[in-house]
């Protein structure tokens, strides 16, 4: 990522939809797609909230551990809608 981005600013829309697919990829070849959907959808609203939340808390810590930016994906609701979507778009290919 760039040094422009900073935690508390939205991920450029390119970058959003490179890690979509690339969570997507993850949880659909490991066989965590369905645990992946759960976690997200039960969450709901929460999942946005917490994910605001824990990035001003501990964006730091997040920075070093590499996964600012996907807490930075999940701040944002359409994010969730979006990676869900290409969750069961993957699981139905790979089903075929």
């Amino acid at each position: 990522m760039s040094n422009d981005w900073k935690q508390w600013e939205d991920l450029p829309p390119e970058k959003e939809e490179e890690l979509i697919e690339k969570l997507s990829d993850f949880l659909v070849k490991n066989r965590l797609g369905l645990i992946g959907k759960m976690l997200l959808e039960s969450g709901g609203p929460l999942t946005s909230l917490f994910a605001e939340f824990y990035m001003g808390l501990y964006g730091p810590y997040f920075d070093f551990l590499e996964v600012d930016e996907y807490v930075a994906l999940l701040r944002k609701k359409e994010n969730i809608s979006k990676l869900l979507a290409r969750i069961e778009e993957k699981e139905r290919k790979l089903r075929k």
